[in-house]
């Protein structure tokens, strides 16, 4: 089932967290809002569910109108981040909970529960306490109770953020194979972008309340929009340049006495801040290829697996990391630069 916001307002006395925002979920996709504290996303994600209502807008769930209806007339589900499980139940009696409050019989609650607990690979577990599991199967159990309800649309907030970083990444794959095997929409809330970019089919970036910018996780990465969505969307050196359009659908872009040629339809000529993505970066030793970038190196940093290097340039300090860790380079040192153009990206602020 689809999800449409149509210029969805949401304020709180006179303050809007919410900001006159636009899109579409489609049926059987996992879109993903994303963004710092502060944002709108977990607001955005209440309004779907119904437990906030919308100052102004319209909220469609599968061409529904839905807008005044409280949570419990929609037919959605919710996994929180506290996950939310009654200490007092077992785990086969926190997944029928929301059965039984349906107006199910106890055997039918009970089948339908062991059933999704199987879905989520927790077969056995039914007679066990939420205290006796640890946090990646207490998100499981919670995954179980929303899904058992069958639900048009199930929303997810911030669901991983209590585990440690390997059941994080476990548990976001689950999720998403779940996700595509059963076919479900879902609605995703986190403030980690490589959670978002790992499971996501689309992204929607808010701050300040309103949408910065949405589409695929490879198109916020490499083509932002805008110099938050550069910084926000991975690491990014912003450094100034001149671009030269060399036809319709790319330009030249000159960061001092280097070159590249890139992909752009949309840039002008003229300055312009570009982001550099510091694993776009090869630092060599001076004088380096032709058409490199020289500069010299002002910080260094090991990190085990990597070299982190501060670099100053014509184009400004440069940021990069560097996986050659057997001779690191020292401070002083002259270098040059090699930028792999992909990760060169021509942002929209150029001046008229």
């Amino acid at each position: 089932m689809s999800v449409e916001f149509r210029n969805v307002v949401k304020r709180y006395g006179k303050a809007p967290a919410v900001a006159g925002v636009s899109f579409t979920v489609d049926a059987g996709t996992l879109v993903t809002l994303l963004g710092p504290s502060g944002c709108g996303k977990t607001t955005t994600l209440r309004m779907i569910a119904g437990l906030e209502l919308p100052t102004e807008g319209r909220i469609l769930i599968a061409g529904r109108d839905v807008t005044t209806l409280g949570a419990t007339e929609r037919d959605v589900s919710m996994v929180f981040q506290s996950y939310a499980l009654f200490p007092h139940m077992s785990v086969l009696e926190n997944v029928a909970y929301g059965l039984r409050r349906s107006g199910r019989t106890k055997g039918q609650a009970q089948k339908q529960a062991l059933e999704g607990l199987a879905q989520v690979g927790l077969e056995g577990y039914g007679e066990r306490q939420p205290s006796e599991l640890s946090g990646g199967q207490q998100q499981r159990v919670a995954v179980a109770r929303a899904l058992v309800l069958e639900p048009s649309v199930l929303l997810f907030d911030e669901p991983l953020s209590n585990l440690d970083a390997r059941l994080r990444r476990q548990m976001r794959e689950e999720i998403r194979e779940l996700q595509r095997r059963l076919g479900l929409t879902v609605v995703y809330v986190t403030h980690d972008q490589q959670e978002a970019m790992a499971v996501s089919d689309r992204i929607i970036v808010m701050n300040a309340g309103r949408i910065e910018q949405q589409g695929s996780p490879r198109d916020l990465y490499e083509r932002p929009a805008t110099p938050f969505l550069a910084r926000f969307m991975g690491e990014s050196n912003p450094a100034r340049g001149h671009i030269r359009r060399l036809d319709t659908a790319r330009v030249l872009v000159t960061l001092g006495p280097a070159s590249y040629e890139i992909d752009n339809a949309i840039a002008r000529n003229g300055e312009a801040t570009v982001a550099v993505r510091p694993e776009a970066i090869t630092v060599e030793t001076a004088p380096g290829p032709a058409g490199s970038l020289p500069g010299t190196l002002a910080k260094a940093s090991y990190l085990g697996t990597h070299m982190e290097y501060t670099i100053d340039t014509e184009a400004g300090l440069l940021f990069a990391s560097c996986p050659k860790v057997e001779r690191p380079l020292a401070v002083g040192d002259k270098v040059a630069l090699v930028l792999a153009p992909r990760g060169v990206i021509v942002l929209e602020d150029q001046a008229a």
